[in-house]
């Protein structure tokens, strides 16, 4: 299930059942006492549960259970989408984020009688929802007769997009209303010719053709904000997007195909050719931009000592990440609300990054109005982390000091290196080696004895290492954008 829906399902009751389902869903077998204490109720609670999910399951789902446990059995051609088809309008919370997604306002009293709740128990589902709204900077205002969602329309329809991209693919939220995807995949294959060419997020470029769709039919207009309606970049494709809504039976003006181009410029991908047309207009009217990008990426690679990275595509990269704060830093300033939790994250071992985004940034005196630049930095960061990595793919060094049968030390020290992956440079070493080995801050140390005063952190593991053992391990190891 997808963690922006479940916050939003404020019921509890099928909240519990919902991770009831995606446990089944991801285990082949579980007993009542595994499924309880992985959600965190009682078996009898599960029991109870499971009973209210049968009758939910769809045709050709069915849940059984025997000595050796629970299983949630499909036949053949069977989809896992059903299930939620099936299961997700039991929410009542779920049903009024829908209803305001097709609609500018609903009607409250019809709308408590189709889902059979009080007005009481709705203001408390409001209350629950809007916590989950806030960092969107949107809510739920309601009265006895009439909801809707109050706040910038381009902040409701980033949260939307937040929402119903896993079920771009899915019926549930565009069942009643026709739209052709096949029209957008068009738009890409066919109208972009080769000129024009650029490589998107297919999903997320179609799910935006959805939402800005079925708002503008709703009456729900795109806010007021500044644009170059003679910006180069947008000229090359407002005609073709314009032809592409007109499909749908809307027509695109001033903000609203501004608005549309940005969310498809938001999709392009890095590290991907682009088209001559659109590698000229880059090359020739964006000359601050591309030289900021191209200076940048010298002093990092002057710093780290790293002149293979000026090979690398990072100041196209850097270059395209530019142009969508550039084109409006208005909306650029909204867009960063979709995924916030990248801001949660940091790293610490290039610092230079952090210092080099927040230079570049400041030097750029049109992304003032975005304020706050750390999401920036952090996609800044990503990108500069991913073009180093080409070039210098080891992360971290692993020093193994391991006191065992030789033949077993080999074999398990070739299955630790395949378990690490290649970011990991796992190198033997004696004890006595230790203190005149070269060690790096992030270093690590595996190792099945104990150690005196190690420099460095260590992992240690036994001489059959048990599957706790490994998970810690991987966990130590695999996350270097911490």
């Amino acid at each position: 299930m997808y963690s922006m829906l479940k916050k939003i399902i404020t019921e509890k009751d099928i909240h519990r059942q919902i991770l009831l389902l995606e446990q089944l869903l991801n285990h082949s077998q579980l007993t009542a006492k595994e499924l309880a204490k992985n959600i965190g109720t009682t078996e009898r609670t599960v029991f109870s549960d499971l009973q209210l999910i049968r009758g939910y399951l769809p045709e050709y789902w069915t849940l059984d259970s025997d000595k050796n446990g629970i299983r949630l059995n499909l036949q053949e051609n069977s989809l896992t989408n059903d299930i939620w088809k099936s299961f997700l309008p039991h929410s009542a919370s779920l049903q009024l984020v829908k209803k305001l997604f097709f609609a500018k306002e609903i009607n409250v009293p019809r709308f408590l009688e189709e889902t059979g709740i009080s007005y009481e128990t709705l203001k408390r589902h409001r209350t629950k929802i809007n916590r989950q709204l806030q960092p969107f900077h949107i809510k739920i205002r309601l009265t006895t007769t009439q909801a809707s969602l109050v706040g910038a329309e381009s902040a409701i329809r980033i949260f939307f997009h937040r929402l119903l991209l896993p079920f771009t693919h899915n019926n549930y939220f565009f069942e009643d209303y026709s739209i052709h995807e096949e029209h957008y995949l068009y738009f890409l294959t066919k109208k972009i010719t080769t000129d024009l060419s650029v490589d998107t997020e297919q999903i997320f470029g179609i799910c935006w053709f959805f939402i800005n769709t079925i708002r503008i039919k709703a009456g729900c207009s795109i806010d007021d904000f500044n644009f170059d309606a003679e910006d180069p970049l947008f000229s090359l494709y407002a005609p073709l997007l314009q032809e592409l809504y007109e499909k749908e039976g809307v027509y695109l003006k001033d903000k609203e195909i501004f608005f549309a181009f940005f969310c498809f410029l938001e999709s392009w991908n890095y590290n991907h050719p682009l088209g001559k047309k659109v590698s000229t207009v880059l090359n020739e009217d964006y000359p601050l931009l591309q030289e900021k990008a191209q200076q940048t990426v010298e002093d990092i690679a002057k710093e780290m000592g790293l002149q293979l990275l000026l090979q690398t595509n990072l100041a196209t990269n850097l270059l395209l990440l530019l142009l969508k704060y550039a084109e409006s830093p208005a909306l650029s300033k909204q867009f960063q609300l979709e995924y916030q939790e990248l801001l949660l994250k940091k790293n610490e071992e290039y610092t230079i990054l952090t210092e080099k985004g927040r230079e570049l940034f400041s030097s750029l005196p049109q992304f003032s109005t975005v304020g706050d630049m750390d999401y920036f930095v952090n996609l800044f960061s990503l990108l500069s982390q991913q073009a180093i990595f080409t070039i210098r793919p080891y992360k971290k060094t692993v020093f193994f000091i391991f006191q065992s049968e030789p033949a077993w030390k080999t074999f398990l020290q070739q299955e630790l290196a395949d378990l690490l992956g290649k970011r990991i440079k796992l190198i033997p070493l004696e004890v006595s080696q230790l203190q005149s080995e070269t060690l790096q801050a992030g270093d690590l140390i595996i190792s099945n004895i104990p150690l005196n005063s190690p420099p460095l952190p260590v992992a240690y593991i036994s001489s059959i290492p048990t599957k706790n053992e490994l998970d810690q391990l991987t966990e130590f190891t695999s996350h270097s954008y911490l």
